[in-house]
C-alpha cells in the first residue's frame, strides 16, 4: 500500500536491460516467488538465462511488475520452435507477501493479448503434480487452459508433469 492508502499501479513492464533481467532471475530463483524450491538442474539453468535470453531473442518474451524497487511478479513465455502461431507459457510468478491481488490473473491476461496481437494461435504450458502446485492447476483452469495429460515422474521419481493448452483463436 501506498503512504495514502491506495494501491499503487501494478505495471507490467519488459525486461531491457542486464541488470533487470539478472534482478527478474534472483526473484524467479528467490524464497519468495515458488513454494517448492526443489529446482530440477535444468530449471535453474532456464530461471537464469531466460530473461537473459529475451534480450537476445524475440522469441523468448519476459516481463515483469515492481514495488518499491523489489521484483514482485514475472513472467516468461516463448514462441514455440515452429513459429506457427504457438507459445509456452515457460514460467511465471508472484512474490508470497502480493498474493490473491490479481497479479498472476494480469500477467497471463496480458500474456494473451500479447500472443494473440501477433497472430498466435495457442498458449501451451505445464506445472508438476504434487500438492504445491494445485494453486497454479486452478489458475490455468480458470484462464482457458484444458489439461491434455499427465507424464509421470517427469521431473523426479513422484513427480509427474502436467500438460495445458488454450486456444486463442480457431
Amino acid at each position: 500500500m501506498s503512504p495514502t492508502g491506495s494501491e499503487a499501479p501494478f505495471v507490467i513492464k519488459p525486461v531491457k536491460t542486464g541488470t533487470e533481467a539478472g534482478r527478474v532471475s534472483d526473484f524467479l530463483l528467490g524464497e519468495h516467488c515458488f513454494d517448492d524450491q526443489r529446482f530440477t538442474p535444468g530449471e535453474t539453468d532456464h530461471l537464469r538465462w531466460l530473461p537473459m535470453r529475451s534480450l537476445q531473442e524475440n522469441a523468448v518474451i519476459c516481463w515483469y511488475a515492481e514495488e518499491g524497487g523489489e521484483v514482485i511478479a514475472a513472467i516468461i513465455f516463448v514462441e514455440n520452435e515452429h513459429k506457427s502461431g504457438g507459445y509456452r507459457l515457460e514460467y511465471f510468478g508472484v512474490h508470497r507477501a502480493h498474493r490473491h491481488r490479481g497479479f498472476g490473473w494480469r500477467l497471463i491476461e496480458r500474456m494473451f493479448d500479447y500472443i494473440l496481437e501477433n497472430n498466435g494461435r495457442y498458449v501451451e504450458t505445464f506445472t508438476c503434480d504434487l500438492p504445491e502446485y494445485a494453486s497454479a492447476r486452478k489458475l490455468f483452469e480458470r484462464n482457458g487452459f484444458q489439461f491434455m495429460c499427465r507424464l509421470p515422474d517427469y521431473y523426479y521419481p513422484g513427480e509427474g508433469k502436467l500438460l495445458y493448452l488454450r486456444m486463442l483463436s480457431s
